[in-house]
Formats: structure tokens, sequence, C-alpha cells
């Protein structure tokens, strides 16, 4: 299927390993020309050589999307190489194992919840100012977020910033999706479930999650998910194809969301 994605030119803030890095690929295989990024040098470079050999066109760069500063970098290194963005992916950083995160209402510090906020919200703030107005003024655009699922079912058995806060963030999207869907840009969520990457690795390590056999029970496909399958569901929502479905927040789970919506 031609996605129709040729010539067009993809942001994946987050895109140098596990999903992002599958988002990245599949971007490139299709045809867009990617800017990738991270907050490590070698990974970075490492990913957007490996879609270069794999015949694509990608850069590298190393930014921290949490910041003007890394967001506006990001996307004046991005005009410089390849022009002005038609898609944007944000794959915002999530915490790392062994970050102080409180459990419960009463454990989360003012510093947890501000910290979150950047990492979830202010991310995606920060690159949407600098991506819309050429959007609108080609008439063509594409938003995508990648969150969880717990935007669907909050609750309280994870650290309450983390598992929470995120809905606001399908909230602001729905709303540009409302703001900016008569100049043909839309904007939609990924909600994802367990899938195998770099960092599940590192918090399966680090003991401070469920084990992988409890989420293979609990995942009806009985299997985590894997990232050139985050890539798939991204390239269709940025494509022509796609051009219908905005303002939708789409669960990514093998199932393991138990409510209807």
């Amino acid at each position: 299927m031609d996605l129709g994605l040729g010539g067009k030119v993809a942001v994946v803030a987050g895109g140098s390993r596990g999903c992002g890095r599958g988002i990245s690929a599949e971007l490139a295989k299709e045809g867009a020309a990617v800017v990738l990024t991270g907050r490590q040098p070698d990974v970075v470079e490492a990913t957007a050589k490996q879609i270069e050999k794999a015949g694509g066109a990608a850069l590298g760069v190393v930014a921290d999307m949490t910041t003007p500063a890394g967001a506006f970098a990001i996307i004046t290194a991005t005009r410089n190489a390849f022009g002005h963005p038609d898609i944007l992916v944000t794959n915002p950083p999530g915490p790392l194992p062994g970050d102080d995160y409180g459990r419960g209402f009463l454990n989360c510090a003012d510093e947890d919840f501000l910290r979150t906020n950047d990492q979830f919200i202010m991310s995606q703030v920060y690159l949407t100012r600098e991506v819309i107005p050429n959007m609108m003024e080609k008439r063509w655009g594409r938003l995508v977020n990648i969150a969880s699922i717990c935007l669907k079912t909050p609750h309280h058995r994870d650290p309450l910033v983390l598992a929470n806060l995120r809905v606001g963030i399908a909230g602001m999207m729905k709303t540009f999706a409302e703001e900016y869907g008569e100049h043909g840009i839309t904007s939609n969520v990924v909600a994802t479930g367990p899938f195998h990457s770099e960092l599940a690795d590192d918090y399966l390590k680090s003991q401070n999650v469920k084990d992988e056999s409890w989420y293979a029970k609990e995942v009806p496909v009985r299997r985590w998910g894997r990232p050139e399958e985050m890539g798939s569901l991204v390239a269709f929502l940025c494509s022509e194809k796609a051009a219908f479905l905005t303002g939708e927040t789409i669960r990514l789970d093998g199932g393991y969301g138990k409510s209807l919506f």
C-alpha cells in the first residue's frame, strides 16, 4: 500500500531507540526524510546510520525536547537538512528506572508533577509551536503523540504523576484536531501497552515493575508488542490514507486494556 509519504519531512522526537526507532525506520521506509532525536549521542548516530544503510534519508539530532531551546534546535536542524516538517511525532521521555516518583497522591512532591508536565505536556507544546505555522501554510500536516494506555484507565497502582497526568495530552491533541483540521492537519494519540524496548528491559531488570510473564498472561495476544508494529500504525496515521482520522486516542496494547472506549 502506498501511504503517500514520499517526499514528506518527518520529525520523530524521541526516535532513536525502542518504539521511537521503530517509528523512524517505518516512516523512512515509506519514503519520508526523517529527523530523529534523542539524548544519547551514540544511540542517535547509530539509529540514523542504520536507517541510511537501509536506503532511507535520516538525520540524528541530540536535543532535549522538554525545553524550548531543545525544540527549536530540533526543528531548525530539520529545516536546514530537509525543509519544513510535514509530520511531527512526539515520543516524550518517560522516567528512567530508579527515578524517585512517589506512589500515592500524598507521596508525590511538587517537583514530580512539574517534571512530568515538562516531559509529557510541554514537549508537545514546544514542538507544535515550531511546526504548526508552516503546516497551516502548506495546508497539510500530521501530529502524533505517543502516550500510554493509562490515558484510558487512570489508576493508582503506578505512580500517580506518571499514570494520570498523561490524560492532559489527550485533551490538548483533541483541541489541535479541532483547531487545525480545516488546514489539512490531523492530530492523534497512540496509547501504548507493553512493548519490547531497551527502556522496558531496563525496567524489568530493575524489578520495579511486574515481570514479563505477568504481562504475557494479562495481554490477550500473549506477548509484548514489537517496535515495528508501533511504526506501522504511526506511518498509517501520518499517511494520506488517514486524512479523515483525527482527534482520536488509539490504544495499541494487544487487548490489554479492558474498557470499551
